[in-house]
């Protein structure tokens, strides 16, 4: 039965990242990114895995599917899996918000490689996209100043799950 209910709350959690998303579509700055950092934080590493992989696919399913999507949904991903490793101490939370948004940003980076093999080609368009890099950010810092109403359902639902 908790696998039932574990499964329910990922899929809801998606669901909730990927309306946030497409609310805000547009200025890369969303909430997807957080809810994926709470649920791997919390609910662990194949949960948070899942949702970043999901939220990828769906959200490019509805803006539209393109080369980048593979990428999206790696990025999202791999921040699902590595907030599970984070330790629950607030600066490395806080600090872990920020940094993944140049995670993700780094991770599409290699989307690049699909327009050009020339190296310095790809550097320069991944440094013309720092700045949205930092928009992903300071948005992750901005929806994170939300964590402490967040902090308690997830905790509720980490404890309903049984999941240290």
């Amino acid at each position: 039965m908790l696998k039932l209910r574990k499964l329910a709350v990922v899929s809801l959690l998606t669901a909730i990242a990927v309306v946030g998303r497409l609310l805000i579509h547009g200025v890369n700055i969303q909430p997807a990114t957080l809810i994926i950092i709470l649920t791997g934080w919390f609910l662990g590493w194949k949960a948070g895995l899942a949702e970043g992989i999901m939220v990828g696919l769906v959200t490019d399913l509805i803006l539209g599917l393109g080369y980048w999507t593979p990428f999206q949904m790696a990025a999202w991903g791999l921040i699902g899996l590595i907030s599970h490793f984070i330790p629950k101490k607030r600066a490395l939370y806080i600090g872990w918000l920020a940094v993944s948004g140049y995670v993700f940003g780094f991770i599409m980076a290699f989307s690049y490689f699909l327009m050009s093999s020339n190296v310095w080609t790809v550097m320069a368009m991944y440094l013309s996209g720092l700045i949205f890099d930092t928009y992903h950010a300071v948005g992750n810092l901005m929806f994170g100043l939300l964590s402490p109403l967040l902090f308690k359902v997830f905790q509720k639902e980490q404890q309903a799950l049984k999941i240290k």
